[in-house]
């Protein structure tokens, strides 16, 4: 049996629903109060609030001719006799304030006092010379005299009962459709937390109430598989450039080794100067070719670069052999390395990826260094942060190379290409930094180009 597909409501349609459920509730609860109140003044337990300006009728016409004393009103009025000079004889049911509003009656200003329930007067003048101010308002009486004495004022209680009742209804309707709309929040939230944490293999199962909310989340669950298809897509694009390269560096091992070989074969024999220096050449490449290799193999295998032990070395010991490194690779042009004093203490490294990654940073400085330029290395430690500087005199890094220098293979920067290298350079001194907890930072300088490896401590 197939499940019913609630129904789904606009937003515009939502806050209709709640306008009207929440009027149409409202509309009976005030039909049940006033049923309640007909109800009560039939079983005679209240009266109208118009019993005491009706029963004026009779009992003004009582005082005047004698037949009622002021003794003898009904309960739910209230009096003062005052002589004909209008001095207070007496009273019943009047404070001082009422009193005030008494006198200004009998002093001929019967306009209606007081603010919340209007004090009305009637001035009765009876046969013994004495005049009988009447006070009442309209509000709803008890049946009894002792109900009217021992309960609170009946009217105002029965409104106060009825805004309560219809606050209470407003904050339950209004609780029941927020509900709606914090549960559809919470699958949006949801679903914004499962991709944001990349939990991208499951769906999402649930369906929003809110149609708008609705078609949101199914956009988020679109955007879920396209990115589970994607990040799928490039694992296999890793996996298989891993394999590749892994391939690469096995197919080249066995020609280099014997290059080498030979090479090394002929350096043994008597050479003339002129073989002597091709036979170094053929060397020297095969030795850029083995470092080569060994960035491919670890481009490879992610993995092998963080299977570096950490060490701990001597700054100056460190910077010493990296000033020999780059003094060696200077040489052929005639580039004169300029090298800064090594910070005291010693630091904690994987000292042979830190090398390379260091003598990357170098070659690439010599490669785009002119002839009898200048190259300087500098080493500045601080309490948090160790930096690894390598300045050229070079043309400087372009703004693509700036963005894009770190990416491994790029090679594309009009101002540093043409040399044939591998751009894995800067790529792999990334890859050391990140390893490190540290970044690579490129940038130009007056003289050209610099790169950083800064590194925490």
């Amino acid at each position: 049996m197939e499940k019913r597909v609630k129904r789904r409501w606009g937003l515009a349609a939502l806050f209709w629903r709640y306008l009207l459920t929440t009027g149409t509730v409202m509309v009976l609860l005030a039909a049940l109060w006033w049923g309640a109140l007909t109800w009560l003044m039939r079983c005679g337990f209240v009266f109208s609030a118009s019993t005491a300006a009706t029963g004026l009728e009779v009992v003004v016409p009582a005082l005047e001719n004698g037949s009622l004393a002021p003794e003898q009103l009904p309960y739910y009025y209230r009096w003062a006799v005052f002589d004909e000079n209008g001095e207070l004889l007496r009273s019943a049911g009047m404070d001082e304030r009422r009193l005030g509003y008494a006198c200004q009656a009998l002093a001929g200003d019967v306009r209606p006092k007081g603010i919340f329930y209007s004090q009305y007067h009637r001035v009765v003048w009876v046969p013994e010379g004495t005049a009988c101010v009447l006070q009442y308002d309209y509000s709803m009486p008890y049946g009894t005299e002792e109900l009217q004495r021992r309960l609170p004022e009946f009217q105002t209680c029965a409104i106060i009962l009825l805004l309560a009742f219809w606050s209470i209804t407003g904050a339950l309707m209004t609780h029941h459709f927020a509900g709606l709309l914090r549960r559809d929040a919470a699958l949006l939230t949801g679903a914004a937390r499962t991709i944001t944490e990349r939990r991208l293999d499951v769906p999402f199962a649930s369906r929003a109430r809110v149609r708008e909310f609705d078609e949101t989340l199914q956009a988020m669950e679109t955007l879920r598989g396209s990115l589970a298809a994607s990040l799928e897509e490039q694992w296999a694009m890793e996996q298989q450039r891993g394999l590749e390269l892994a391939a690469l560096t096995h197919d080249l091992k066995t020609p280099l080794s014997v290059i080498s070989g030979n090479a090394e074969l002929l350096a043994e024999d008597s050479l003339t100067a002129a073989q002597r220096e091709s036979v170094d050449a053929i060397l020297r490449g095969a030795l850029r070719l083995e470092d080569y290799i060994a960035r491919l193999r670890q481009m490879a295998y992610p993995g092998a670069q963080e299977q570096d032990p950490e060490e701990t070395v001597e700054m100056r010991q460190l910077v010493s052999d990296w000033q020999s490194m780059g003094r060696g690779l200077c040489a052929a042009k005639g580039i004169t390395l300029h090298c800064g004093d090594a910070p005291e203490g010693g630091a904690i490294v994987r000292r042979a990826s830190l090398d390379r990654a260091v003598e990357n940073l170098l070659d690439n400085a010599v490669r785009y260094t002119p002839v009898h330029g200048e190259i300087s290395l500098s080493v500045c430690a601080t309490e948090n942060h160790l930096t690894i500087g390598v300045e050229d005199s070079g043309p400087g890094f372009s703004a693509e190379a700036l963005a894009k220098g770190e990416q491994a293979f790029f090679t594309s920067d009009a101002s540093r290409s043409g040399n044939g290298h591998l751009g894995l350079g800067l790529y792999y001194a990334a890859r050391v930094a990140r390893c490190h907890g540290g970044q690579l930072r490129l940038s130009n300088t007056d003289r050209g180009g610099r790169a950083e490896l800064v590194l925490p401590v």
